[in-house]
């Protein structure tokens, strides 16, 4: 250690100081698809996957790194970035990450830079930079993780007394424990030459600063050890940050990261990946890792494509174009040029593929990708070869699917993705263990703009714009509700009432959208802002008591014990970077679910009570369902519960409310007294249509079901199976079954049991 230190100083003492300019292009090894997972541990990273607000992010145009050599060749930086980095990815005492590039011609590195979204553990801990050459292929690293899913890869044990393993083996007791089954027995760096730039083994110290805006990163300079270290074409190298904290699991570092790219990340878990001690060593992750490098391109390298369209997910089957933006130069003085340019698709997930020659000249390029029929996934990438002959590096194959409507309801994420957090988390049902969501028939719209087209295919629509709107659909949304008056809608999102009209307060009158069909009369834009300040803390909620959406939730909050505050609290729940949510009057007070206490009105300090939830039924008969805040982002305090991923969250009621087939039925509790014993009531009204409700009572905590059969015996519908305390009930059947059908008129048959308590009762259906 004292040699490190000694070095490092003398290095700060001679280095010289100047600036240059440097020309930006991406690394290609951009790409996609990767299929988002859910999270394995929400100790471990998750924030992963809730940032919002960085798209448009380029790399620092003027780099400052004080000892930077006169260029050589061509300067550049070699990064994965051409998208939004969109995870805050933990980083805690002893763990390690790396990032790994493939060299695109002879070069000199003269920085490595990283993206810091998490600085808080800078107050008792550095990070250390250091680069690696490693002996794999790059195609070999794509082999662990490409696919979307984590690799546990090994370690090195050690006995340091923190986690007693070791990353790169620098510090072992012992050989490499290889965790694949033989597809890596030994780590990539398992070479005499693989340190490429440390101070014997020792990264640089620093200390990570937060990056809140577009496009900055911290930079190390390779002149800060005394020597700038080179790399031949063709070999791979990597930037390695390791955590010099000693409070495993704390001192929590975040590394922007991105699990859509294709390229993992490396990292290593000194104190276990899920647990102390579970998942120990490194792991190959889905996640891309935001680092850097600032290099000095003194060969010939192959042509560079610099970006091609990402086409999305669409409804059209006609052909599509994808264009690329493909240059070529020669730093190394000799012919350059792209010579040709060719995309290669594929229909079987990249078992066999199809060449198309690109037209155009440099540097534009085109072709067109045959139209497919709905339910086709379409994968395709792009390589171009320059008059020398060296080929680009590939792209890694990006994919589109002709969508295909398979269910009866539709969710649709307006400034969201289809997957991953907090897209797959918004229809809870009380897990908070495994964070399970309730299972029910619906396709997924994440791909911007919408039409009839699409609408008319479902019955349901959920519609969440948290992170938008991208666009405003009211006319599609009025002509699919008009043509058939069973068709429901729920809408949720805090910017909705105000992101087209500038976020000014606006009346509403009938004839409008937000009149007829959401139940709106007036907008109040922002009102957690009091004009100064107010949009950093949550906001106060009150769930009406007895609403057909919020009285489930007014009866869990009361239940759980009133004494806390219920809240709008986006900060916390999806990393929002504020609160913007907006209050309204109801056109019907009567259909108000629930009310928010305001900051602020116009701007400037008022403390009012407005409503943010409402139901409505249409003209038409349609029911329609509007929150103006996210719905997952409730949550209480002080004590916390996460009401938002509650079974009875509005939006799940809304689903009841609906009557789509795996909502829960809603379940009330009509009194805690114990009862003197178990019963089961005869369903009102009897005979029924549509629905009917069913009393029953428990003397003790059992664990209860409630099913519908017909006069053959099967099983039509399961309305409860679950855990209850001593009490009476009541439960609506909706005359659905377990698929979401109407069931015929007929005699039923409904059974509870309750522990030894088996009890049957009969019921009519007329229609």
């Amino acid at each position: 250690m004292l040699k490190k230190l000694l070095t490092i100083s003398l290095m700060l003492l001679i280095a010289s100081s100047f600036m240059f300019a440097q020309n930006r292009a991406v690394l290609k090894a951009d790409g996609d698809l990767i299929k988002l997972k859910k999270a394995n541990s929400l100790r471990e990273a998750l924030k992963t996957t809730k940032l919002t607000g960085l798209n448009g992010r380029s790399i620092d145009k003027n780099v400052i790194l004080k000892g930077a050599l006169e260029p050589q060749g061509t300067l550049d930086t070699l990064t994965y970035y051409d998208r939004n980095f969109g995870s805050n990815f933990g980083f805690f005492g002893q763990d390690v990450m790396f990032q790994y590039f493939l060299a695109p011609a002879d070069l000199i590195i003269n920085g490595a830079g990283f993206s810091c979204s998490d600085a808080t553990g800078s107050a008792n801990a550095q990070i250390s930079v250091r680069l690696m050459k490693m002996n794999w292929t790059f195609e070999e690293f794509l082999s662990f993780g490409g696919d979307g899913t984590a690799v546990n890869m090994g370690y090195y044990p050690n006995s340091d007394g923190l986690g007693n393993i070791d990353p790169f083996g620098e510090d072992a007791t012992g050989d490499w424990v290889d965790l694949t089954e033989g597809a890596a027995a030994t780590p990539p760096w398992a070479h005499d030459d693989y340190d490429l730039w440390s101070d014997f083994g020792f990264g640089w110290p620093i200390t990570a600063e937060l990056q809140d805006e577009e496009g900055n990163y911290q930079w190390v300079d390779m002149s800060n050890l005394g020597f700038n270290p080179q790399v031949s074409a063709g070999e791979v190298f990597a930037v390695v940050i390791t955590h010099d904290g000693t409070t495993l699991d704390g001192d929590r570092i975040g590394f922007y990261a991105e699990s859509t790219i294709g390229v993992p990340g490396w990292k290593f878990y000194e104190n276990g990946r899920f647990a102390p001690g579970d998942g120990i060593g490194w792991w190959a992750r889905e996640f891309t890792w935001d680092f850097v490098v600032a290099v000095d391109l003194v060969g010939d390298r192959p042509p560079v494509i610099n970006s091609f369209d990402r086409l999305t997910t669409t409804l059209s089957t006609e052909a599509r174009t994808v264009t690329a933006n493909i240059t070529d130069d020669n730093p190394s003085g000799g012919a350059a040029g792209v010579a040709s340019a060719t995309l290669s698709y594929s229909l079987d997930e990249g078992t066999t593929w199809m060449d198309i020659a690109m037209t155009g000249t440099e540097p534009d390029f085109s072709a067109e990708i045959p139209g497919q029929a709905p339910g086709t996934t379409v994968w395709y990438k792009l390589n171009a070869v320059d008059v020398e002959g060296l080929p680009a590096q590939e792209t890694l194959p990006h994919n589109y699917s002709i969508f295909e409507a398979t269910q009866p309801n539709l969710v649709i994420f307006d400034g969201l993705s289809g997957a991953g957090y907090p897209s797959a988390y918004y229809f809870g049902q009380d897990d908070f263990d495994n964070f399970t969501t309730i299972d029910f028939a619906h396709d997924v719209w994440a791909y911007g703009a919408y039409d009839e087209s699409l609408l008319n295919n479902y019955n349901n629509v959920f519609e969440i714009v948290t992170g938008g709107p991208g666009s405003y659909q009211r006319e599609s949304l009025t002509n699919w509700m008009a043509a058939d008056g069973s068709r429901n809608y729920f809408l949720a999102g805090e910017e909705w009432l105000g992101a087209d009209n500038g976020y000014t307060d606006q009346a509403y009158a009938a004839g409008s959208f937000e009149y007829d069909v959401l139940g709106v009369a007036a907008s109040y834009n922002d009102i957690s802002y009091d004009g100064t300040s107010g949009q950093e803390l949550p906001s106060l909620l009150f769930p009406v008591e007895g609403s057909a959406l919020g009285g489930a939730l007014y009866d869990l909050y009361v239940a759980n014990g009133s004494t806390d505050s219920l809240l709008f609290d986006p900060i916390f729940e999806i990393s929002a970077a504020s609160n913007w949510m907006d209050g309204f009057d109801a056109v019907n007070p009567d259909n108000v679910d629930l009310m928010v206490e305001t900051r602020g009105i116009a701007g400037a300090p008022a403390v009012e009570t407005k409503a943010c939830a409402v139901h409505n039924v249409t003209a038409g008969g349609n029911k329609v369902a509007f929150m103006s805040l996210d719905p997952l982002s409730i949550n209480s305090s002080p004590d916390y519960y996460w009401y938002g991923f509650s079974a009875s969250s509005i939006q799940v009621m809304a689903g009841n409310w609906f009557e789509i087939a795996g909502f829960p039925l809603e379940v009330k509790q009509t009194s805690e007294l114990v009862p003197n014993s178990y019963a089961l009531d005869q369903n009102y009204p009897n005979p029924f249509n549509p629905s009917t409700v069913i009393n029953y009572s428990i003397v003790k905590p059992s664990e209860v079901s409630l099913a519908v059969y017909d006069v053959l015996g099967r099983k039509v519908a399961d309305l409860l199976n679950e855990s209850q305390k001593a009490g009476s009930y009541q439960v609506t059947w909706n005359g659905l079954n377990n698929n979401g059908q109407k069931v015929n008129s007929g005699v039923y048959f409904y059974t509870i049991t309750a522990g030894d308590f088996v009890q049957t009762r009969k019921m009519m259906l007329l229609k």
